[in-house]
Parts: structure tokens; sequence; C-alpha cells
């Protein structure tokens, strides 16, 4: 008997639709989503500024230079890549042995100014560590090339195609261009696979919870997103969130009238933004195909009485569109419930004990809510146990005064996954407290050949080696750290 294989289509890049598309393809080259990353700096605004928490000053060339100083103290860095389309700002990727890491300073558009970026507020080191894992890449561009093994080290480029590419939205195209297979058209597809198309990038939740055995980026059109990763919310309405887009629309009057009708093409055309001067008529015109003119005097502009823009608490210096569209802008300040601790799946395709107690989990680290790390240790102890539940176990295990058992589960989740590095470094540590220093010099060992710039496995390294007497290997973890901060 004759088996045959189905060929798989391949990501083949926009420069390979633009034959055909010419038209589209000079649009949606203009638009944010194409320009959300890229390898090769735009000439940058020159400027700089001084960090109150670290002391540091930061001087930024046009060419991405960015130089370092603390008292007599000086240094500098370059950044190599941007990511951010630049409508509310930039940050950028600094490259260091083939690990791609986060600068910590950032173009805002809005103010037309650089500050540090996001998260690193009070930071009081200049941290040059933050590493862009896969899953950080993957709505701000197209095809990483990341190498398995590690948590943050990808070939050169980073990435195949900057931006959002065409077969983001519509699928891989190599049958496509061969005549052998159609596109994904979202716009045809049944509400949930179509809405999941947008989703995948403009849905967080409180937590995005990948399931076990998959990646986000084995996700294509066409496919149900909740079989690849899994969206935690807030039981009550959340604070608003950069990517907070699907959530709030679906809270919205509008969606709760109009249902399935209504989606993201509604009102946007993914291949097109309106030029500035006519963006009110463009969004007034969709919001006239549902009301009625005569039921607002105020003026022309929807979408700036009804989406106003608003700070994330997850961004910097800026505002995002609200798309919870309210009919009157809220006043006041939301007082919490007793029950604003909890959890929900976002819908029941998301629902799952391992999926809620993860994301439990990662909200009570954050927060040190004891009731979410409880609900989490309830949840995740019957679930499977697969290395993350069990290096997110640990973790709450060791909190809750519990080493012996967290030592347990460290070893159960690296026998599954050598490269757990959560498990590197804690198990490490709890092995040299232990007095059991070889064992553990050996896991944070492993734990810096996935990413140098673990700053508790550098610093627990060299500790240890100190005590072993071993100076060139202190020297050397020293210098490779060297880098990753600028104290």
């Amino acid at each position: 008997m004759l088996l045959l294989l189905a060929i798989p289509a391949l990501f083949v890049g926009n420069q390979a639709c633009s034959g055909c598309h010419a038209e589209i393809y000079r649009r949606y080259s203009a638009t944010p989503m194409a320009m959300s990353s890229g390898r090769n700096l735009p000439p940058l605004t020159p400027g700089s500024f001084r960090h109150d928490a670290s002391r540091v000053q930061y001087d930024i060339d046009a060419k991405g230079l960015v130089r370092l100083s603390k008292g007599d103290k000086r240094d500098h860095r370059q950044i190599d890549y941007y990511i951010g389309s630049g409508v509310a700002g930039r940050s950028f990727g600094f490259v260091l042995d083939n690990f791609l890491f986060e600068a910590p300073v950032t173009w805002y558009t809005q103010t037309g100014s650089w500050d540090v970026s996001p998260g690193y507020a009070s930071d009081t080191l200049s941290r040059w560590s933050r590493p862009i894992e896969p899953s950080c890449l993957f709505c701000h561009a197209s095809q990483t090339r990341w190498r398995e093994g590690t948590l943050n080290a990808y070939a050169a480029p980073a990435f195949e195609h900057n931006g959002i590419s065409c077969e983001r939205c519509h699928g891989p195209g190599s049958l496509h261009i061969e005549g052998k297979g159609k596109l994904v058209n979202p716009a045809k597809l049944a509400p949930a696979r179509r809405d999941d198309v947008c989703a995948q990038c403009h849905l967080t939740g409180q937590s995005r919870i990948v399931r076990a055995g998959r990646h986000l980026t084995d996700y294509r059109p066409g496919d149900t997103l909740s079989d690849f990763v899994a969206h935690i919310v807030p039981a009550e309405p959340g604070e608003f969130q950069v990517n907070s887009h699907v959530e709030k629309l679906a809270a919205s009057g509008c969606k709760r009238a109009a249902g399935d009708r209504l989606w993201c093409g509604s009102c946007h055309d993914p291949h097109t933004v309106p030029p500035p001067s006519e963006r009110v008529a463009y969004f007034r015109a969709r919001c006239l195909t549902c009301h009625q003119q005569a039921e607002c005097t105020r003026g022309p502009d929807c979408a700036g009485c009804h989406m106003p823009k608003n700070p994330a608490v997850d961004a910097g210096h800026g505002v995002f569109t609200d798309h919870s569209i309210p009919r009157k802008p809220a006043a006041g300040t939301r007082v919490p419930s007793a029950a604003s601790w909890k959890l929900r799946p976002w819908t029941a395709a998301d629902a799952g004990d391992r999926e809620l107690g993860l994301a439990y989990a990662e909200a009570g680290v954050r927060t040190g809510d004891r009731r979410q790390q409880a609900e989490a240790i309830r949840l995740l102890t019957t679930a499977s146990q697969d290395p993350e539940v069990q290096v997110r176990l640990a973790d709450l295990e060791e909190r809750a005064g519990n080493p012996e058992r967290a030592v347990e589960l460290y070893r159960a989740a690296l026998r599954q996954d050598r490269n757990a590095v959560v498990a590197l470094v804690n198990l490490g540590r709890l092995y040299g407290s232990s007095g059991h220093l070889d064992e553990a010099i050996t896991l944070w060992r492993a734990a810096l050949k996935q990413n140098p710039c673990l700053a508790e496995a550098g610093a627990n390294l060299q500790i240890a080696l100190r005590a072993k007497n071993d100076a060139a290997g202190v020297e050397a973890i020293r210098r490779s750290q060297q880098l990753c901060s600028f104290e």
C-alpha cells in the first residue's frame, strides 16, 4: 500500500506576495503591523536623559550608540534591533554573543523623548539583561530564528522578516504561489476562528498560558487558538493594558448587541491605515453602519468621545485606545471587591486546572497574594505534572517554607526537561545553601549556557567558585556578565 504524505506549506515572506498583490503590499508596508520590528535601525532622534533610580545618564546618537555615564564611570552599548511600530514608541534589542536582550532605553513618540523602558522605572542598576524570548518576538517579528536549548539565543539575524508578515494572518504561502493551495481569508472563517487570527496578538489577558507540549508559534490562521494557548483574565474587569483590545471590545455594549457581526475587521482594514486627515471620517463611517447620525450631537469624531486614549498599566509614557467603547468616560476609581483576586478562563475553551493554576501562580508571585498562591497549589497539585507545572509548584512550595519538597519537584522537572532554566537556577541555589557546591556549580553553568545574563546564576556561581578557590573561573564569569549591567 502506498502511503502519500501531505506536503506542508512553508513561509515565503512578503516579497513573494508583492508580485500579484502589488497595491496591497505597498499599502500594508506602511502600516504599524508591518513596521513593528526591524533588523536595521532607521536614523534615530538623538537625545539624552538621566534615570533617577539608577543615577545613570544615557546619551543616544542617531546610529543607536548608547553612551552611559555615572560619576566617573563611562561605557557604551550598541542597540541592534527595534521593537515597536513607533506609533506609541519604540524599544530596542541589544545583542551579546548571539543572545538578544531588551535595552533599558525607549523612544516615546507621544512625548518626543527618550526615557527608561517600561518595567525599568525602579531599577537601581542599568540592566542590559532582560531576555527577549521567542514569545516576546512573536507579536512583533516573523519567522524567528531561535536556537533550541537556549532561552534567548538566535541565529543572525534574529528573524527572517521585519514586522508582522502577510502570512501571520493568511497562513504559509509556498503552496499558494505554486498554484497548489489557497491562503486563508480571515473574514471568511467561522467567527471564533476569524477572531482568533487577531487574538493571537491582541489578547493577552492577565496571563497567556501555553498548553503542555504546544508552542504559540505552531498556531496557523484557521486553527483554534485555545488549542495552543489558554487566556486567563481577572474575574472582575481588569486594569487597562496595551494588549487588551479583544478583551475590552468583548465587554463593550456594541459587541454585546452585535454579537459575531462585529469584529476587528468591522472597523479596521488590516492592509491600510488612513492618513491622520481622514481618520475621523473613516471611523465615523464605520460607526454609522450601525448607529444613526441623529443619535449624537457632539460632533463627527465618534472615536474621540467613545474610544478615549488612556494610560496602560504595562506601558510607559503614552496612551492607548480603549476598545470598551464607553458611552460616557468612566468617573472615579473602581474600588476592588473582596473577590478581586480571583481569575477565570477567557472562554470555556480556555478552561483547564493546569492553565488556571499556572496563571494563579504567576499572579500570586507578582502580587504576593497568599490566596492566589494557595489556589495555584491546589490546582497544580492535581494537574498533569509536566515540567512547567513542577517548576511553578516547586517555587510555591519553597515560598511556603518547604525546601525539601521544592528540591524534589525541581529534580522531577529537570528529568523531563534538562533545559528548564528556572529549575537549574533555583535548584542550584538550594544545593548551594546546603553545602553541595559541586552540584550547584554544574546547574548554574548549564543555566548560563541558556542565557549568560542570568544575574542570580552568575552571582551565585562566582561565590561558589571563590569558595572552591577557582580565581580563573570567577574572572571568566565576571567578564561574561560585565555587559549585562552598568553599575
